[in-house]
């Protein structure tokens, strides 16, 4: 039985991943500095509203530490996903720390393994981020009350 070949990181597609979340998330929120919370909605494929709440959990010189959450009143037999996001305003990059209850994600796992995480289990994250973070932006709207004027 042959062994498989020792899995390889993609570096230079794992930070352009990263660098490419960075532009959404400031897109996304543009008062990135100012605010530590916002929340709006996205449409689900049944056309109801789910909401995404964004909290900033820490702020230093450099970066940015977000929990991102969805939440949906229909779907309560699968859980929402919740996702821990650095920000590192100096490198211009956005890596994902930890989803749902997985702690510390590593950019590389040997495999199998005890959780079963795939060997580029931190690049597959760090890409349904930026899938959803488009979605967001694609799809989302407002859960403000609009200001009226008189």
């Amino acid at each position: 039985m042959k062994r498989s070949e020792k899995y390889v990181p993609d570096l230079k597609g794992f930070i352009s991943s990263c660098e490419t979340n960075y532009l959404r998330f400031l897109r996304l929120l543009p008062a990135i500095d100012e605010q530590s919370e916002w929340s709006f909605g996205v449409e689900t494929a049944s056309e109801e509203l789910s909401r995404v709440s964004v909290f900033v959990i820490e702020r230093s010189k450099y970066t940015v530490t977000l929990r991102l959450a969805q939440e949906s009143e229909l779907v309560d037999w699968m859980p929402q996903p919740t996702i821990t996001v650095r920000l590192y305003h100096d490198a211009h990059v956005a890596e994902v720390l930890s989803f749902q209850k997985n702690r510390y994600v590593r950019q590389r796992y040997e495999y199998p393994n005890q959780r079963m995480y795939m060997p580029d289990e931190k690049a597959q994250l760090n890409t349904f981020l930026g899938e959803w973070l488009q979605h967001c932006k694609n799809v989302g709207i407002s859960m403000e009350a609009p200001l009226l004027s008189d």
